[in-house]
This record gives structure tokens, C-alpha cells and sequence, in this order.
């Protein structure tokens, strides 16, 4: 193909750039490899979705340094980059110096050695859920292991209660899954519409403005959630974070505000019921529609300095995360004029296929060094609970994998995959 027709053929991609539908996992990592050497920062159209910030203009990057450069520039990129339903959410969507302060606060609860504190019951745990799922011949893997395991650990953790399990998942899904491909988060929004009286668009879904309210709703019943749960912590503390989050101190003058203790439940309620199920989906995915890499895995993952590089590869070969931010000044960018509003986008997906910062970015290659992926972010916003979901993905891979070194996608089952902060909401495999 000659370069016009590259040229062109990338202008209109990137005009048809909609990383929120299921149809755009079909083609991605092509798209982004021609957008990255013909248009690496692309003029992208507003996809008609409000409620994720797409409101001034928008621009999507896909070369590394150029995403890394955005993340790191917090006074000109700020995180503070979408609608939220009730406030920006603490520490995700505040920018330094209070992300730092705020930060401060949560850092000690995941350090390296209080999640390796954790390890023998996250292992117990695996474990109990492995012995129900390989009770049976075939399974949904994300139902019956990827949801629980990550979830009711940070459930546990943060003292959130298991008997409101399900109620935490669906107000999840509604939230982050309306429109993305993931059947269970559409029609648990469609639900709420309904009863919220808002008529279906001409295509059967729901309006913009009928979404804004959808989440204010649901945003609202979590609010309320946490409200009690503070309150209950106050009256009768726990071993839980939310009893330590209550008698925290802002920069060690003050205790946080009835508001900022609710910011802070709502992120960890949204990071931490999601990625590392969505992340083990995929791997698993990946693993069952190539078996050598599968046996591959399984060869090495008795050794533990190969086993680290390996689930930092994995995370880089099957990142998740879009990390928008919004420009706060005008301001020149590798000669390109961004103005204040407008949104840019740094999908990690496409960072992370670079091939000028990874050799051969689309094999996935398990003793890859050096690794610099960001599929935990960069910069400032770097996931909190990064050292959590390393070790999460280690210790459900390798106990996956002991009990069940076969098996393979449901020939009659197909994946459900989403997009957006994209994932499995289903994955049938049946043993091989």
C-alpha cells in the first residue's frame, strides 16, 4: 500500500476511533501500529460519550515516549479527565501536590511486604475456588474464578461485605460496562433506565443524557453505600481499611472529610473490583488459543526469577488500560497544538506494542529484558495496587496451571470481550 493510502487509511481510523466497543478488539493492535507510524498523534472525533469526558476535542497517542512524556506532566495533563458521578475520584483523579498527600495515606497498606503477607490466603483462597471449577469438565473461567478471586480478596481487605457481593458487582458493571460490549453491564443499565423512566433510542439503547442519569443514580446508591458503612466503622471499627481510611490524616494535620473519605472508598471500589479479573481473563484467553505459550509458561513457572518476568510480560502483552487526561493549558506537543479542554488519550495498549521501545512488541516473549511496560500506568497515577495484582496474577496462574495444564475454549461457547478497560465477561473452557 503506498504512503497516501496508509496516510488516509489512518485519517479515517482514527475518525472512527471507538475503543469502547467490543468491534474495536477485532482489529486493534493493527490500528494502532498504523496510526502509530502514520498519524502517532491523531485528531480523533468524539464518539458521542459524555460521561467519559469526550466533551472538547481529542487526541489519541500511541508512541511510548509520547505517552510517557503526558503522564508524567501533571500541571499540563491533568488526570481529572472524565465525568464522574459524583466528585473526582481520591487519589486517581487529583492531581500533585494533593494526589501526593493523599497517596501518602494509602501507600502503607500496599507495600511490597504487606502483600506478601497476604500470599497464604490468597492461595487458600485460589485454591477453594480452583476445587469448585475443576469439579466440573467445562466452566466459565471469569464467572466461576477471574470475578471472585481478585474482588472477594479486596472486598476482605478493604471491608467491604462478602454478602454484598453481588450487589457490588453489578453497580460496577453498570457503571463501567453500560456500553462496551459487556452483556451483563448493558442490560443491568437498560434495567436501570427503565426504571428511571428513560425511553430507548431509535437503536434500542440508551440516550446520552438517559446515561448521565443512569450513573448519577447508581453513583448515588453507592454513596449512600459507603455513607453507612463509614458510619458503622466509626461506631465499631474492623480490621479493615475503611476503619483505618476513618481516623486518617490529611498531611498528619487533620482527618479526612465525610467527602473525601467517600472519593477514596468510590476508586478503590471501581480499581479494585475490575482489572486484575479483567487482565486474568485475557491471559487465560491467550493461553488457551496458544497452547505452546501455554506449555511454555507452565515450563518455567517453578522458577521464581523467571516466573516474575513472565507475569510482567503477560501484563504488558494483555494491558488493559485506556489513562485519558485532560489539557489544562494550551500548549505545543511534538508540533501539534493542543488547547485547553482538550482530552488526550494514551491508550496502554498501544504503548506497550512500540516496537521502538519493545523488540518484536507483538510476540509475547517471557524473559523480556528490559521491560518498561505501563500496563500499571506511569508517573504519578501509577497503580496503587500494583504489587496486590502482581501477585494476585502469579499465584492464579501458577495454581491454574498445577491443576489444570489442558484445556481450551468451548468450541460452542465463544468469548464475550469488552472494550474500553477491556476484558472477558465470559470465557467457557472446557478441559482438554
Amino acid at each position: 500500500m503506498g504512503r497516501s493510502r496508509r496516510l488516509n487509511k489512518a485519517v479515517s481510523a482514527a475518525r472512527e476511533y471507538d475503543p469502547y466497543t467490543s468491534e474495536w478488539l477485532k482489529h486493534e493492535f493493527e490500528t494502532y501500529a498504523l496510526l502509530r507510524e502514520e498519524l502517532p498523534i491523531a485528531r480523533v472525533e468524539s464518539r458521542g460519550r459524555p460521561e467519559r469526558g469526550d466533551t472538547g476535542g481529542s487526541w489519541l497517542l500511541t508512541r511510548y515516549d509520547d505517552a510517557c512524556s503526558i503522564l508524567s506532566h501533571t500541571e499540563t495533563y491533568s488526570s481529572q479527565a472524565s465525568s464522574y458521578p459524583e466528585r473526582p475520584w481520591i487519589p486517581q483523579a487529583i492531581d500533585p501536590p494533593a494526589h501526593t498527600a493523599y497517596r501518602r495515606i494509602l501507600n502503607k497498606w500496599f507495600t511490597p511486604d504487606a502483600m506478601t503477607a497476604m500470599e497464604p490466603h490468597l492461595e487458600q483462597y485460589a485454591g477453594e475456588l480452583l476445587d469448585r471449577m475443576l469439579e466440573k469438565d467445562e466452566f466459565d473461567f471469569v464467572a466461576d474464578f477471574a470475578d471472585p478471586f481478585p474482588t472477594v480478596i479486596f472486598c476482605e481487605l478493604f471491608g467491604f461485605p462478602l454478602e454484598d457481593y453481588a450487589q457490588l458487582m453489578d453497580w460496577k458493571n453498570t457503571l463501567m460496562h453500560s456500553s462496551d460490549g459487556h452483556s451483563r453491564g448493558r442490560a443491568l443499565a437498560l434495567a436501570k433506565a427503565e426504571e428511571l423512566g428513560i425511553e430507548r433510542d431509535a437503536d434500542g439503547g440508551i440516550p446520552q443524557d438517559g446515561l448521565m442519569q443512569v450513573f448519577g443514580s447508581t453513583g448515588a446508591s453507592i454513596y449512600a453505600y459507603f455513607g453507612e458503612l463509614l458510619e458503622k466503622r466509626r461506631k465499631e471499627p474492623q480490621h479493615d481499611m475503611i476503619s483505618q481510611l476513618v481516623v486518617s490524616q490529611y498531611e498528619g494535620e487533620r482527618p479526612l472529610t465525610q467527602e473525601e473519605l467517600l472519593d477514596t472508598l468510590f476508586l478503590m471500589f471501581m480499581a479494585g473490583l475490575d482489572t486484575v479479573a479483567s487482565a486474568l481473563g485475557l491471559i487465560v484467553k491467550g493461553f488457551a488459543e496458544q497452547p505452546e505459550k501455554r506449555r511454555e509458561f507452565i515450563e518455567l513457572m517453578d522458577d521464581p526469577r523467571r516466573l516474575m518476568l513472565a507475569v510482567e510480560e503477560l501484563v504488558r502483552y494483555h494491558s488493559i488500560v485506556l489513562l485519558p487526561r485532560r489539557v489544562t493549558r494550551a500548549v505545543e506537543f511534538e508540533g501539534v497544538r493542543f488547547h485547553t479542554e482538550d482530552q488526550v488519550n494514551c491508550p496502554t495498549m498501544a504503548a506497550n506494542r512500540d516496537p521502538e521501545q519493545f523488540e518484536n512488541p507483538d510476540e509475547l516473549i517471557f524473559d523480556r529484558v528490559p521491560n518498561r511496560h505501563m500496563g500499571f500506568g506511569h508517573g504519578p497515577h501509577r497503580c496503587l495496587g500494583l504489587h496486590l495484582a502482581r501477585r494476585e496474577l502469579r499465584i492464579a496462574l501458577v495454581l491454574l496451571h498445577r491443576r489444570l495444564p489442558d484445556y481450551e475454549v468451548h468450541p460452542d461457547r465463544k468469548p464475550e470481550l469488552f472494550g474500553g478497560m477491556k476484558g472477558a465477561s465470559s470465557l467457557w473452557l472446557r478441559k482438554a
